[in-house]
């Protein structure tokens, strides 16, 4: 999990920058999902929904329930469990330990409670190190690892030879602090075209910084000899944006910037799965199902169709995804793409209807114009999450609802 990585930013989603050269040969090895959606606008309901295969919708915000997810049932089967966190959320106060024997946290939770506008850089080389340690330790024995690396989240400052990569020549104030994009949110801060030009350019180096870490990762497995016979999944938990609709950073809408994550996934060589692109739009909770799937473990939760029965099955046309977030104002949204529409429902029942094969930049409404599709996404999407928007609550600590909104997630 590579945190707040936007689809159209790696170069294999057609990037014209070289952004991420790593994840283009794992994607040349492996099946590259063109239309993954994540369940959520940040970190920690829609990393709770891909460990437990659930809608954020069914989940209390704050943490993860015990025994109910893809770590716990591999734990019970006899699995090696360890996860490497370096994002404050995905903690152990929140429960992320859960069906983990090793769990490392880089960057605790204390620290967003100390500076809660302020995430601190992960240089991700100890993360990296730590969890090929782990693995090298037993190789016989079956694992599951869960890396979940801070870049390219904000900051946007990685260290050399990334910093600077792709925009050498700014000298502006912009550094890529969250505290600075957050200003700009609020409107106290000014945002003109060549410092939005250089966040965008930061953050792709960024993001190339993470490239290089994950390719540490698959050296170290075929280094180990274990490439062929590992199931290799490269994801995000949400994207980012960068002024499409009038904001930067995340958590504030279900637009494609935000929502619209990579997620590639290198089957092991024994199911013998070509390589190759899957256009259907496909969900990340999904992800729980797959890897029950690929291991055959029982009492797994398998709450979805496995993505290894998707890629063989070959239906581009019927996928579909939720997901869900609220306005900054604090309105809670729900969403449910399909192959030509987005619909986006409000608490109080507004919606909004996006052709995407028409508009894929979601500038224009056609919910008016469309009522019956705009009806059908509806039933569609109340089914799917057995939950009506609007009666969607946010079961969230006071502690953590403080947080939230130092860092503009929540009112």
């Amino acid at each position: 999990m590579i945190d707040a990585a936007r689809a159209d930013a790696l170069s294999a989603y057609g990037n014209p920058l070289a952004t991420t050269p790593r994840i283009d040969e794992l994607a040349a090895e492996g099946t590259l999902f063109e239309r993954a959606y994540s369940q959520a606008t940040w970190t920690l309901p829609s990393t709770a929904s891909f460990l437990s295969g659930r809608y954020p919708a069914g989940w209390k915000l704050n943490r993860v329930a015990a025994g109910q997810t893809i770590a716990a049932s591999l734990q019970a089967a006899g699995l090696r469990t360890g996860a490497f966190s370096e994002n404050p959320y995905v903690t152990r106060p929140h429960g992320f330990a859960n069906g983990f024997d090793t769990f490392r946290e880089y960057f605790p939770t204390r620290l967003i409670r100390r500076s809660p506008r302020r995430y601190a850089r992960r240089d991700s080389e100890q993360t990296i190190d730590d969890a090929v340690r782990w693995i090298r330790a037993d190789t016989e024995q079956p694992f599951f690892a869960y890396l979940h690396l801070l870049p390219p989240h904000a900051p946007y400052d990685p260290p050399e030879p990334f910093e600077g990569h792709f925009d050498p020549d700014y000298e502006g104030p912009f550094t890529g602090r969250p505290e600075e994009l957050l200003e700009v949110n609020e409107g106290t801060r000014e945002l003109e075209p060549r410092d939005l030009e250089h966040l965008r350019l930061a953050y792709y180096e960024n993001l190339a910084f993470a490239d290089h870490q994950v390719g540490r990762l698959l050296d170290a497995l075929a280094e180990s000899g274990l490439d062929d016979r590992t199931l290799v999944i490269l994801t995000s938990d949400h994207g980012e944006a960068f002024g499409e609709h009038g904001f930067l950073l995340h958590n504030v809408s279900l637009y494609d910037e935000v929502i619209r994550v990579p997620l590639v996934i290198r089957f092991p060589a024994r199911l013998g799965v070509a390589p190759g692109r899957h256009a259907g739009v496909v969900e990340i909770r999904q992800l729980a199902a797959t890897v029950c799937d690929v291991l055959a473990v029982e009492g797994c939760p398998r709450l979805s169709t496995s993505l290894l029965d998707v890629v063989r099955d070959g239906d581009e046309a019927s996928g579909f995804a939720l997901s869900f977030s609220s306005t900054p104002s604090g309105e809670r949204l729900a969403g449910v793409v399909s192959k030509e529409h987005k619909l986006v429902v409000g608490a109080d029942g507004s919606r909004q209807l996006f052709d995407l094969a028409a508009d894929p930049g979601e500038t224009r409404d056609v919910a008016g114009e469309r009522p019956e599709v705009a009806d059908r996404l509806a039933a569609q999407l109340e089914s799917a999450s057995g939950v009506r928007v609007e009666t969607q609550e946010r079961a969230i600590d006071e502690e953590t609802r403080e947080q939230l909104r130092a860092l503009g997630y929540a009112e």
